[in-house]
């Protein structure tokens, strides 16, 4: 039978029941107004996702289960599937289930519950939840209706890891129950490719099962996870029905007789969309977080200019300061470069000189041997850090950090110096992916002026230095980086790939030495598959054999 589904694509924030509460009720009164049999909401919709320890607290169950029944009392013309957490009944097992209800006719109609609780990358959910041991299908106006949580539909698809094989496979099992629509609700964090690539698949699983799929993705960002939305319905064919938009909330309604009207695509530009998702992370971490201002240190290098690009197209120029902190070592074209961006971004600026800060250290410090040791630049990286601190605390700004996973990975930075800060929004990037993101910010016009993106990467922390004097160039680091960090591929299978046995391991060796710093490293907003932080989860205190 013919239906009419709303796909509720929402940007819930973890923690904030009612506020959750209020967006579900108006974007369902939406859907009702279109005239939506069904409408779609995402996982653990009414909580946000991921709550994580949340889950501990009894009062945030209670909270978000009281919810559930303020929706159906609601008593909407239009059905919801939503995403909420209920109690395990049974005496064995987790307490909770990560679940989906069907409410219709002013009651929870049905309730089933997530079969499949991913454990790898930044996904822990066997910590909390039971997993359901089977998944009946439901009649709903005619229809017998799939209810799925995320990882239920991915069971057999190269989405998951290569050996990330599940028992059973909730979404064929449903078909073969005669289930004729799949809804499936998410909360997929993005990750680069990510979006096509679950079109991609559940198009030809669509087309496998012969049945409808309602695919409703969380959009919006938390913590360091952000997702991006790109909901859509495809029919028995694959082909796509309706489509949501990408980073954004919306709403999109699908009739499952009617014609196929595909609506936006996902971007094929990977650089565009990375640019588009870090924009998000940013915005909405000052949102959710109630800031509104940043600041940022501005050295004239490519790593502040993309971030300070980034953050002036998410909060708007007029919240953006740039704060320039020369040294005795700092180039003259540094401080000109840097002011040049500032006013092709519209942001604010201030210049604070360290080099009487610099030199009040060293006085009291009286380091021995000749020369601008490491422990001096630190001193100057660190003198910075204060600084950005300090206005930070006087003003109510945060501030965001400029490392890029390149230097991260390798330990070539500051601890306390260029680390402090609140937000890494391009600490997923390798060097030669900022470089990248500035030649797409400089599409239509020239945003960051081309002397930056051409002059070689230095920290200029002391007299004619170049990051080529301590590391190889970006181009051969980084992906020796990628092939050990995304691929995990061992030393030997690195140096295959043509590199130099010797500087192969030489890098490892520094990336394993420097998890320490990475451990005090503000959150990176994530955006591939293998990011820092909850993407890679390794010992500090270890032997470092399998680096050589």
């Amino acid at each position: 039978m013919a239906m009419k589904i709303a796909i509720a694509q929402i940007n819930p924030l973890v923690g904030d029941i009612d506020g959750n509460l209020k967006l579900i009720e108006a974007f369902a009164r939406r859907a009702e107004q279109a005239g939506a049999d069904l409408a779609v909401f995402p996982e653990l919709a009414i909580t946000g996702y991921p709550p994580l320890d949340l889950l501990e607290k009894k009062n945030f169950i209670d909270a978000n289960l009281k919810a559930l029944k303020q929706l159906a009392a609601l008593k909407l013309k239009t059905a919801l599937a939503v995403g909420y957490v209920d109690r395990n009944p049974a005496k064995k097992g987790k307490p909770l289930h990560n679940a989906i209800a069907l409410i219709d006719g002013g009651k929870v109609a049905a309730r089933r519950f997530k079969s499949l609780l991913p454990t790898y990358d930044i996904f822990d959910e066997a910590r909390y939840f039971e997993p359901a041991a089977d998944n009946r299908p439901v009649r709903f106006r005619g229809t017998v209706l799939g209810l799925t949580v995320c990882e239920d539909i991915w069971a057999g698809t190269s989405l998951l890891p290569s050996r990330l094989l599940y028992r059973h496979n909730p979404a064929q099992s449903l078909r073969a129950a005669k289930a004729s629509v799949i809804i499936n609700i998410s909360a997929s964090p993005f990750y680069r490719g990510k979006s096509a690539l679950r079109r991609r698949l559940l198009s030809g699983l669509a087309r496998k099962m012969r049945a409808h799929i309602i695919y409703a993705n969380q959009a919006g960002a938390n913590d360091e996870l952000i997702f991006d939305g790109n909901s859509f319905a495809l029919g028995p064919d694959g082909k796509v029905a309706a489509a949501a938009a990408a980073f954004a909330e919306d709403l999109v309604l699908v009739d499952t007789a009617g014609r196929a009207r595909p609506g936006p695509r996902p971007s094929q530009d990977e650089t565009a969309e990375i640019r588009d998702a870090l924009t998000l992370g940013i915005r909405d971490y000052f949102r959710k977080l109630g800031f509104k201002q940043a600041l940022l240190g501005l050295s004239g290098g490519i790593d502040s200019a993309v971030v300070a690009a980034l953050a002036a197209r998410a909060l708007g120029p007029q919240n953006v300061t740039g704060v320039l902190m020369p040294s005795a070592y700092t180039a003259a074209r540094s401080v000109s470069d840097a002011l040049a961006l500032a006013c092709r971004l519209g942001i604010r600026t201030r210049t604070i000189p360290i080099k009487s800060i610099y030199s009040s250290f060293l006085k009291e410090l009286k380091p021995e041997g000749k020369g601008i040791s490491l422990t001096m630049q630190n001193l100057q990286a660190r003198a910075r850090g204060s600084l950005l601190m300090a206005l930070s605390n006087s003003n109510g700004w945060l501030n965001l950090t400029t490392g890029n996973k390149s230097e991260i990975a390798v330990g070539y930075c500051t601890l306390y110096g260029d680390t402090a800060g609140a937000l890494a929004p391009i600490a997923d990037l390798f060097k030669t992916e900022v470089y990248r993101l500035a030649a797409c910010f400089n599409r239509d016009e020239e945003l960051i002026p081309r002397a930056i993106i051409r002059r070689p990467p230095t920290a200029e922390l002391k007299p004619g230095q170049k990051d080529q004097d301590d590391l190889p160039p970006y181009k051969t680091l980084d992906e020796i980086l990628r092939l050990y960090l995304e691929e995990n591929r061992t030393p030997a299978e690195i140096a295959a790939r043509g590199f130099n046995p010797a500087l192969v391991r030489s890098i490892l060796r520094r990336v394993e030495l420097n998890e320490y710093k990475r451990k005090q490293l503000p959150i990176a907003l994530k955006v591939t598959e293998k990011s820092f932080g909850y993407g890679r989860k390794m010992p500090i205190v270890k032997a470092l054999g399998f680096t050589s």
